[in-house]
């Protein structure tokens, strides 16, 4: 069983997601971004460009600098959720060895 190409391939995604919940518990997310912060993050970025949708070019800095620990914590929770996905194959898996 252990020799097996499927046992690897359906072990390596839950592997991932092991790790991926141990930084989720080790590394704590930051605190929520403060707005005076990004204000100085994006002081260099310029104010006058508007783009006709979106607002100014430091606005959308700022929105990138308020909204990064979100993003990086959903990356890590789709990690998560394709690595228990893949806990059901390998239990069956393993049943008809």
């Amino acid at each position: 069983m252990i020799n097996n190409f499927w046992f690897y391939f359906l072990i390596t995604p839950i592997v991932i997601s092991i790790l991926a919940l141990n930084s989720l518990f080790v590394h704590k997310s930051p605190s929520t971004p403060i707005f005076e912060n990004a204000l100085e993050h994006c002081q260099s970025v310029d104010n006058n460009f508007v783009y006709s949708d979106q607002g100014t070019a430091q606005d959308i800095c700022i929105d990138e600098y308020m909204n990064a620990p979100w993003s990086v914590e959903l990356v890590i929770k789709i990690f998560l959720l394709f690595g228990f996905i893949f806990i059901v194959p390998l239990v069956l898996y393993i049943k008809s060895k």
